[in-house]
């Protein structure tokens, strides 16, 4: 018997950032924030939603009146399921926009080019959503932004059902290296080794979120 389909949204309750990696706590600062939902219904192995989060310090609360900022993903899930949060280190406002308007190019892509062709500027704001997690190459290098911390949840019956509040933890998959500001110097040489300055170190939390699962049938 086939698995019943559940629709869930997400949502951002609460934000606070421990570490920014090479800026200060208190620093303006925009990420791209991406959800990845693992195995969501047949035939879909993975689906990518990216948006972007500003912070003006290192904590926000996200009111009703906030749902444009602290919507992350409306999808149908089935079981088993998983979600997966990437949060990338600070990026200027033109590489997050870049970033979410490459997402809604293999969005459509997966509809076809005259749909692509079509696609009003109007899509490409703070939020899209492909069907696949191309992140690392639908913009080219400039839209590989480097990994802050990532956090994940599996999804159950009493969730899909009912939703409710998460707490997540994001933590480092890996060292987060500051990048250097002037050009890298060849590989393995004396001065790039002295240019490579960890600023958090692998395992250490990044960051703490609550999520809202609101149950929509």
């Amino acid at each position: 018997m086939a698995e019943k389909t559940r629709v869930i949204a997400a949502r951002l309750v609460r934000f606070e950032f421990l570490s920014k990696g090479s800026e200060a706590l208190s620093a303006h600062t925009r990420h791209v924030l991406s959800s990845v939902v693992h195995w969501p219904r047949y035939a879909y192995p993975t689906r990518v939603t990216a948006r972007e989060v500003e912070m003006d310090g290192a904590r926000r609360e996200y009111a009703g009146a906030d749902w444009i900022d602290a919507i992350l993903f409306k999808e149908s899930v089935q079981l088993p399921s998983a979600v997966t949060f990437k949060l990338s280190v600070a990026l200027s406002r033109d590489v997050v926009s870049k970033i979410v308007a490459a997402t809604v190019r293999a969005g459509l892509g997966a509809l076809g080019d005259a749909a692509q062709a079509a696609a009003p500027n109007a899509l490409l704001g703070k939020v899209a959503t492909a069907p696949f997690d191309a992140l690392a190459t639908l913009a080219g290098n400039a839209a590989d932004p480097d990994e802050l911390g990532r956090a994940s949840l599996l999804f159950d019956e009493l969730l899909l059902s009912s939703g409710g509040e998460r707490a997540l933890e994001f933590t480092a998959a890996e060292d987060v290296v500051a990048r250097p500001v002037s050009a890298p110097a060849a590989s393995g040489s004396v001065a790039a080794a002295r240019r490579r300055k960890v600023v958090v170190r692998k395992g250490a939390v990044v960051a703490r979120a609550v999520v809202a699962f609101d149950a929509l049938g």
